[in-house]
């Protein structure tokens, strides 16, 4: 099943940052990551929502995103980001798809 870290960053040091910014996706993409939402324009639509960058990457499952998250390259790469803004990183099973019958044509899917 797949999986994505779903990151929410308040960045205070914008150009500290760049240099994790730009060294991850390469480390991320030896994992089998890939960005799917990495900053950009954002919108609440519901409830409080606190200015925040966020980044959302696709994950081929949990073992591959944690042997990254947990790998020697990117622990040489972390301490870029230190002291560049506050970091709240979940970790998501991806859903599973089934398809339900539909009602309306007795339990047949069209």
């Amino acid at each position: 099943m797949s999986a994505y870290l779903i990151i929410e960053a308040h960045i205070t040091d914008p150009q500290g940052f760049a240099a994790y910014a730009c060294a991850t996706p390469e480390v991320a993409a030896r994992y089998g990551g890939q960005y799917l939402v990495m900053g950009g324009a954002q919108q609440s639509l519901e409830g409080e929502h606190a200015p925040a960058r966020t980044v959302i990457s696709h994950w081929p499952d949990r073992a591959a995103a944690l042997a990254f998250w947990h790998s020697a390259e990117y622990a040489a790469i972390k301490p870029l980001r230190a002291g560049t803004g506050t970091f709240r990183v979940l970790l998501a099973d991806g859903a599973q798809i089934q398809i339900l019958p539909d009602t309306a044509t007795e339990g047949k899917v069209p």
